[in-house]
């Protein structure tokens, strides 16, 4: 069955699930500057606007499937405080179902938190501090649930280290009740690219349809001193397709059979923290609604295009009317 086989049963089939996305993962309250020029001197200050936002992964991925008209929830863990109630509150006001528990330990009442400064070259650098999402658990899991989706989105991975004994044992279940699974595990800020570390990955890779990378996330999977054929050595290890962010370069989509690039949109980056967890929303979409493979890179190209170049007031993510006008172009 071709790729686009595969997304047309799926979208005839959509009235048998409950939701087209279930995210389990990770969940920040995000503090985004605007573009600035630079970080200030030591002992210096500079003015700059900032944005508050749902952040995270996961939390992302499941606000921006929601603003795309896909039924979607999310399965994840916050705190006890207010920045709690406010992210369950706006991830409500988006239209996704929260299934969120909280932590009983003391020391994480409240949620993961990151100041993402953004510069006006496109870049950004982020300081995280990742909260409740550490006590997210198996046992947080309703398994069951997991049969009424039809894509699974495990995001995050890194910054739930609570999960990371239950990964494979989650996409394998999934995977078993015919769920198309995914996974994006982010930047490794905390355990380092070691050997262990990576292993915790390659793991669940057999278990996983679309494991969702960035440049630097494949280096660091592959470890030093290593190079050629990175993205194939995920593909060998069990990964069905790697999905690849490559920035200002657009994206790409590799497996055994086919290796497709696709350019980026030129936008001027106002935003870019979290347009890679729209990336992945966009394709999911795209996937689910049975496009052909170039189709899917254009389409989620044009939702991560829409939302680095928006000043966004709140939580504003790309639409199905926004993303078709850029798409169309």
């Amino acid at each position: 069955m071709s790729v686009k086989q595969k997304g047309a049963h799926a979208e005839r089939g959509r009235e048998r699930y409950d939701y087209d996305v279930i995210a389990i993962g990770d969940v920040f309250y995000d503090i985004a500057t605007l573009p600035v020029r630079d970080y200030p001197e030591r002992d210096k200050q500079i003015g700059c606007e900032f944005m508050l936002s749902i952040g995270g992964q996961a939390g992302n991925c499941a606000a921006a499937c929601a603003s795309l008209e896909l039924k979607t929830a999310l399965i994840c863990k916050t705190g006890n405080d207010m920045l709690s109630r406010w992210i369950t509150s706006e991830l409500q006001k988006s239209c996704v179902r929260c299934f969120a528990t909280t932590s009983e330990k003391e020391e994480l009442q409240h949620p993961g938190i990151t100041v993402s400064i953004s510069f006006e070259d496109g870049s950004r650098s982020m300081l995280s501090d990742r909260g409740a999402n550490l006590d997210l658990k198996e046992e947080d899991i309703d398994f069951e649930l997991l049969r009424k989706t039809r894509f699974l989105m495990r995001a995050g991975h890194w910054n739930t280290a609570g999960l990371f004994t239950s990964n494979k044992k989650t996409l394998s279940f999934a995977k078993s009740a015919g769920v198309y699974t995914g996974v994006d595990i982010g930047w490794s800020a905390y355990l380092g690219w070691t050997a262990s570390a990576r292993q915790t990955v390659f793991d669940f890779l057999p278990s996983t349809d679309f494991l969702f990378v960035n440049e630097a996330e494949i280096n660091g999977l592959r470890g030093e001193g290593r190079e050629g054929g990175r993205e194939y050595e995920l593909l060998e290890k069990g990964c069905k397709n790697v999905i690849v962010h490559r920035g200002a370069k657009g994206s790409s989509w590799i497996t055994k059979d086919f290796d497709i690039n696709c350019p980026a949109f030129n936008v001027k980056p106002i935003s870019p923290t979290g347009v890679g967890d729209v990336f992945n929303a966009g394709f999911i979409f795209a996937f689910l609604r049975g496009m052909e493979a170039e189709a899917c890179l254009r389409f989620a190209n044009a939702c991560a295009a829409m939302h680095i170049s928006k000043r966004r007031l709140g939580n504003v993510f790309p639409t199905m009317k926004e993303v078709e006008v850029l798409y169309r172009q």
